[in-house]
């Protein structure tokens, strides 16, 4: 048996796969409630929110300033919303200043991630995954500002 056969998580009796990778490599917490699997928002790890169809300046400005990360596409009863990971940089964050088709999720939400096992459009989807070689996150106020420039 080689080294990394005797590492690699076995799902009888290793730990959660998705523990290893979430929590192992990048130092998120995971959540799973039945067969569904969670991120949960804490440490200083947050999410904006904002409908896809209007996200495309928000992505363009974090491509232009070199803060692109970690998206995920959550489909709603409303039409997809882009949900932008991101770092609490203790910027306040006052609700009533934020447009009315955003929000921020932190302290403890939980964050639906994909698990594989759904058709596209269904659940879930990292429209950009994380990077095991770019860790780092955006921060929020840099994910805040771009909103801010959308029409």
């Amino acid at each position: 048996m080689t080294l990394d056969q005797q590492l690699r998580p076995d799902h009888h009796t290793g730990p959660d796969p998705a523990d290893a990778y979430y929590g192992g490599v990048f130092g998120w917490s995971v959540r799973r409630q039945g067969a569904r699997l969670f991120l949960a928002l804490e440490n200083g790890l947050c999410a904006v929110t904002l409908p896809k169809l209007t996200s495309g300046p928000v992505r363009s400005h974090l491509s232009a300033i070199g803060c692109e990360g970690p998206s995920l596409i959550l489909p709603t009863q409303h039409g997809p919303r882009l949900a932008i990971l991101a770092e609490t940089d203790g910027e306040l964050l006052l609700r009533g200043t934020l447009p009315a088709d955003v929000t921020v999720l932190d302290s403890g939400a939980l964050l639906p991630l994909p698990t594989g096992q759904q058709a596209p459009g269904t659940g879930p989807e990292w429209l950009t995954a994380p990077d095991p070689r770019h860790r780092w996150l955006p921060s929020v106020s840099a994910v805040l500002a771009g909103v801010r420039q959308r029409p």
